[in-house]
């Protein structure tokens, strides 16, 4: 089955999504990023969010984030074993020093 989402990011840009699934469930799965996003921020509340995905220099991992462009807020996407993924909590812009846990 083929499940479309459509998702208003911010002002200026709106994303259509088209998953193939075997039903809707792996459907509904597989959009959970897109479907539970809010449209704000979690740290300040402000709606100007990019999604993007960013890859490290050292190993090539790629993490994909809504990035609040208000407060640099970043609420990254994880990953399941089962494929797919899921939201987790906003995390405030790093601002160096230490590793982020």
């Amino acid at each position: 089955m083929q499940f479309k989402t459509i998702l208003k990011l911010n002002e200026r840009m709106t994303i259509e999504a088209n998953i193939e699934a075997k039903d809707l469930q792996e459907a509904v799965g597989l959009a959970t990023p897109l479907l539970d996003f809010t449209g704000k921020c979690g740290m300040c509340g402000g709606s100007d969010i990019t999604l993007r995905t960013r890859t490290t220099k050292e190993k090539g991992y790629k993490y994909t984030e809504y990035t609040c462009n208000t407060c640099g807020g970043k609420q990254p996407f994880g990953a399941l074993q089962t494929g797919g993924f899921f939201l987790k909590d906003w995390q405030p812009k790093f601002q160096g020093g230490d590793a982020q846990a």
